[in-house]
């Protein structure tokens, strides 16, 4: 009978060799799971950074191919929307965009909200050499917009925003009237899905808004996701403005598009009429989530985190 166990014990011993194999192929083999991980040099090559004339931040590759950083120079003459003093810009290139977006990259700038003060008041007291009645002085209306953030980042209310504002300006106007430099001329048609988001030294606001100067239906032509900022010690303005796409909108260019609006453009934005227009668009921007927008909204919160300013 030995001789029939040797075969046996020999059979064993190979099978359990062949089983410790296996597992040490499986072992060694990398799981789906672990192959679909990015790895710490795949996560360096898609987040960029960017650093020039004191600040600095970090981006996503898929917002942009590269930033185009620039000194811009002061502008103290013309209408209130030209004014800007010398400030450091950042423009997007290759920004991602759908069918009919509008056509310009983003920017991000800084402002010395001191040097922006000066610039107002300057265009202004050289206007009123040669307007009758004198143009009145621009400057208080900087110190106005710095208030209405520093008001609006203390409270960070997420209802009633537009009494808020109504409140906090003292006036009511387009449908909604979010502090914001530089002073376009053209009103806010809506404030959306606001986000208090703060950067490394400093904090802010971002809302959907689409800037009109004349009642339009919402679009993705005109749909934006802005951004304004204070740093702590209070001396700088951050400005963004990224096009940004929903799902639900049209693109702007549809024929009852174009004759919706030829009909109501004259419509007052606080009309009833408008209004009721607007407020399902509203619901429905305020229910779509940010990765379902084009781009994702998260990546340009992100990317305002980690912005920091310092002095030069």
């Amino acid at each position: 009978m030995k001789w029939r166990i040797i075969p046996l014990v020999v059979l064993f011993l190979t099978c359990g060799i062949w089983v410790v194999v296996a597992r040490v192929v499986l072992r060694l083999e990398p799981s789906q799971n672990e192959l679909a991980k990015p790895t710490a040099e795949s996560l360096a090559k898609k987040i960029k950074t960017v650093s020039y004339g004191g600040v600095s931040f970090s981006y996503d590759s898929s917002l942009a191919a590269k930033v185009d950083s620039k000194t811009i120079a002061a502008m103290d003459e013309g209408k209130p929307s030209d004014i800007i003093p010398e400030h450091p810009s950042f423009t997007l290139v290759g920004y991602p965009r759908i069918q009919n977006i509008r056509l310009s990259d983003p920017e991000i700038k800084v402002f010395s909200i001191v040097k922006f003060r000066k610039a107002m008041h300057h265009a202004s007291d050289e206007m009123a050499k040669v307007t009758y009645p004198p143009m009145e002085d621009l400057g208080p209306a900087v110190d106005t917009e710095v208030r209405l953030l520093k008001e609006l980042l203390a409270a960070k209310p997420t209802t009633k925003l537009g009494h808020f504002l109504a409140q906090a300006r003292g006036q009511t106007g387009c449908s909604a009237e979010m502090p914001f430099l530089p002073m376009w001329e053209a009103c806010q048609a809506f404030a959306g899905h606001v986000r208090y988001v703060n950067f490394k030294n400093g904090r802010g606001v971002f809302f959907l808004t689409q800037w009109d100067t004349e009642t339009e239906q919402i679009s993705n032509y005109g749909l934006e996701y802005a951004y304004q900022g204070i740093s702590n010690d209070g001396q700088y303005w951050i400005y963004a403005e990224f096009p940004v796409a929903a799902p639900f909108l049209p693109r702007g260019d549809e024929p009852e598009v174009i004759a919706w609006n030829e009909k109501n453009y004259l419509l007052s934005h606080q009309s009833k009429k408008y209004s009721d227009y607007l407020r399902p668009v509203l619901a429905k921007l305020e229910a779509v989530t940010a990765s379902k927008f084009q781009p994702n909204l998260e990546l340009l919160e992100q990317l305002i985190q980690s912005l920091e300013v310092k002095d030069k």
